[in-house]
């Protein structure tokens, strides 16, 4: 006879175990990030690009230490803020012009947005941009990529409030779209 007494839990300390776990799941799903970033590649690109951020301004700090504050011109329009990146991966070097006729951001009826300029529609605040000034990157302008390098930033679209989006789509040097889930 064993000197040790084999001891089985009983059914409620068991359901109590199975709760806890499933609760500690449940949460562990809730903490990761919805933010993810969506792709699409061509020949000599790949594109990321996260899903727009509906804001009712931007504030952030220029690369010259000043704070700055964009809003929509439309009444009832709101800014989509759309995080993109864009990899070189397979030419020597590429040359990017980015401006409003680099990319589009479209909707779900067949709307088509470009971005502006942010430098265009900034004015001086006083206000502080959100912690680790998330916006300050902007993809503007002419860049050259070289071969297994990227550039990464925002840009930013005028939208109607409300507005579905169905993708967005790069159009500099090749056209590459990057969907989002319905």
């Amino acid at each position: 006879m064993s000197r040790f007494r084999t001891m089985t839990p009983s059914l409620p300390t068991r359901c109590l175990a199975l709760a806890l776990v499933l609760m500690l799941g449940a949460a562990s799903g809730c903490i990761v990030s919805p933010d993810r970033e969506y792709g699409g590649h061509g020949e000599v690109l790949s594109i990321g690009a996260h899903k727009p951020r509906i804001l009712d301004k931007v504030v952030y700090t220029g690369s010259d230490g000043v704070n700055y504050e964009i809003t929509p011109q439309e009444e009832g329009a709101k800014i989509a803020a759309v995080r993109a990146r864009a990899v070189n991966l397979e030419s020597t070097q590429v040359t990017l012009s980015i401006d409003a006729a680099a990319v589009t951001l479209n909707g779900k009826e067949g709307e088509a947005f470009a971005p502006f300029e942010p430098s265009s529609r900034h004015v001086e605040t006083n206000e502080e941009p959100p912690e680790e000034n998330p916006y300050g990157a902007h993809m503007w302008g002419r860049f050259q990529l070289r071969k297994g390098f990227e550039l990464a930033g925002w840009f930013f679209f005028e939208v109607p409030d409300g507005l579905e989006y169905s993708d967005f789509a790069w159009e500099d040097v090749e056209f590459i779209r990057v969907p989002y889930p319905r």
